[in-house]
């Protein structure tokens, strides 16, 4: 949506100029404040330090001009996470490449680009305003809040607003010809025209389960390349850390074992990629016979769950023998969460379109859960069925990123347990 708008060229042209001016203050700092210089030449063991930095710099800005396209990622956690992690993943790579470098750098290095990029998510809180005429009639934009947007209902076709940015129109009705006729005016005068579905997808990170039509469904293709990517760079990122979680899933086996009785691995019945069923393992969390009477919602203060099982839930430690799926090809890291076989049978009936969630393969972690939480009904399913749509929809490197950053704020929080 917002590449249609006028001021996102300008909003552009602000980040490519504010990270312009960033590196300029650093390279000063650099040069006023460590020895990388000298008679106006990098010091031949500074370069790895300097040109390492350059790029973590230009990766950073690139990173973050992407995530702004995604609603909640233009917030202090997500910039300071995303400065502080490509600083620790520099340090990391010259560390391993045994080059010199300072860590005083390094910390002068994080300390500015998180203040750096933090002031300009300041300033684009403060002037980043946009403007929307809304077109009456259709969905009801003006029942809840939209950050750094003002929606404007239009009266009558003659009445367009001032300083606009874009109108709104809900394609969905049938427009009178006067309103036609103002749609297409706009769209000769060059006023920017978008619908209400790109608006609240681009605004919320959902797909309007209402709007949707078997037509938009082709938007949910999806090449097969990332995929591929995706799936490599899973396996390598659980092989590298199998030391740190191995143990620790050891550990929580032991504890449920000492606990309660019963087994402490739990396996169960999942719908995977392409609607096909695979087993899912978890630590156990609940009593030994908590579904014997079938399947069903977890809900708060569940008395089926553990003491134990409270806290592995709410740390999401219960899920860690899934990278065991994820290795097998069953999983992802990051997707849709898979859901039990009988309840996909439900939904699949009386949610439209839930097939579509599918077309990926699920993960430990996803957009809707670190956006929504946890369904405990077939209405708040729906719900994040929109969210998984979106996902679907707009699968990429920075939105997997954002997923990450925000699951480890669900891990510290406990965000959406049951």
């Amino acid at each position: 949506m917002k590449e249609k708008l006028r001021k996102h060229s300008l909003s552009k042209l602000f980040a490519a100029a504010w990270s312009a001016v960033g590196a300029i203050a650093l390279t000063w700092i650099s040069v006023v404040e460590f020895p990388f210089a000298r008679d106006g030449r990098i010091l031949p063991n500074a370069v790895p330090i300097v040109v390492g930095a350059a790029v973590a710099y230009a990766l950073l800005s690139w990173a973050l001009a992407r995530l702004r396209v995604h609603p909640t990622a233009t917030n202090p956690l997500v910039v300071n996470f995303t400065a502080t992690a490509f600083g620790l993943l520099l340090f990391m790579a010259l560390a391993a490449a045994r080059v010199y470098f300072s860590l005083g750098f390094l910390t002068i290095y994080i300390l500015f680009t998180n203040a750096w990029f933090t002031l300009e998510f300041l300033l684009r809180r403060r002037f980043g305003m946009y403007t929307f005429a809304v077109v009456p009639g259709g969905y009801d934009l003006f029942s809840q809040p939209f950050p750094n947007c003002r929606l404007v209902p239009l009266a009558s076709p003659e009445l367009l607003p001032e300083d606009l940015d874009a109108v709104i129109v809900d394609f969905e009705q049938v427009l009178p010809e006067y309103w036609l006729a103002f749609v297409s005016r706009c769209v000769m005068e060059g006023v920017p025209v978008i619908s209400t579905e790109d608006f609240l997808e681009t605004e919320t990170g959902t797909i309007l389960l209402d709007h949707l039509t078997t037509a938009r469904t082709l938007a949910f293709q999806k090449g097969q390349v990332y995929i591929a990517l995706k799936r490599l760079t899973d396996t390598v990122l659980i092989v590298l850390a199998a030391p740190l979680w191995i143990p620790i899933v050891l550990m929580a086996m032991t504890a449920v074992r000492l606990e309660s009785p019963g087994r402490a691995l739990y396996s169960q019945m999942r719908v995977g990629r392409r609607g096909r069923p695979f087993r899912i393992f978890k630590i156990r969390s609940m009593r030994q016979d908590a579904e014997r009477h079938g399947a069903a919602f977890a809900v708060k203060g569940d008395a089926r769950i553990t003491r134990l099982g409270a806290f592995l839930r709410k740390t999401r430690i219960d899920e860690l023998p899934q990278f065991w799926n994820v290795l097998r090809g069953d999983m992802s890291l990051i997707g849709p969460r898979p859901e039990q076989v009988p309840f996909v049978q439900d939904f699949e009936r009386t949610i439209p379109y839930y097939q579509l969630r599918h077309i990926v393969r699920p993960g430990i972690t996803g957009w809707a859960q670190v956006t929504l939480g946890y369904a405990a009904n077939e209405t708040e399913t729906a719900e994040k069925l929109a969210a998984d749509l979106y996902y679907v929809k707009r699968l990429s490197f920075t939105l997997d990123f954002l997923i990450v950053v925000k699951t480890i704020w669900t891990m510290l929080t406990g965000f959406g347990s049951r």
